[in-house]
């Protein structure tokens, strides 16, 4: 693992803990942001869960993502796990926020979305950095190339054996 992300993963992967931390320990809090989402959910599917179910699992997955994040294990994986769990931060908490809030609480509001977002940026960079090894899509594609470069040369083979050129 090169310096660069030995150091930035921990890096980006603190916030993420310290947020599913404190969902653990305040779940309520937490529910109150995933309460809507979980509702518009439930118009469409049965979700048999309830928000502080929903935001204590959330925290556990963003422990527990972080955590591997941090120590560089499934990097890609854990990074797009964290993206999923604050998306639905980010989400909720946009559609609980009330209409009637002050500037101040709109301006707060407007910077935690933006310290989100950024956050989010960065996760998003971790799921997709293949840490200079060749990507999924690369080594399917080039495979494919290779297999129809050996098809080719076995059915040459096989026309020149049957002396048909």
């Amino acid at each position: 693992m090169s310096p660069i992300r030995l150091i930035a993963r921990p890096m980006l992967a603190a916030g993420y803990i310290l947020n599913g931390v404190e969902r653990l320990r305040k779940p309520e809090a937490a529910a109150a942001s995933v309460g809507p989402l979980l509702n518009q959910a439930r118009k469409q599917v049965d979700v048999p869960v309830d928000a502080v179910t929903l935001a204590r699992a959330t925290g556990v997955a963003q422990v527990a993502a972080g955590s591997m994040l941090a120590i560089g294990r499934f990097p890609r994986l854990s990074a797009s796990i964290l993206v999923g769990t604050y998306l639905l931060d980010t989400v909720g908490e946009r559609l609980s926020a009330d209409k009637t809030t002050s500037k101040e609480e709109k301006k707060v509001r407007n910077e935690r979305t933006l310290l989100r977002t950024s956050m989010l940026g960065g996760a998003l960079l971790a799921a997709v950095d293949t840490a200079g090894r060749p990507g999924l899509w690369w080594r399917t594609q080039h495979a494919a190339e290779d297999l129809w470069s050996s098809v080719e040369d076995t059915s040459k083979q096989a026309l020149s054996a049957l002396g048909v050129d």
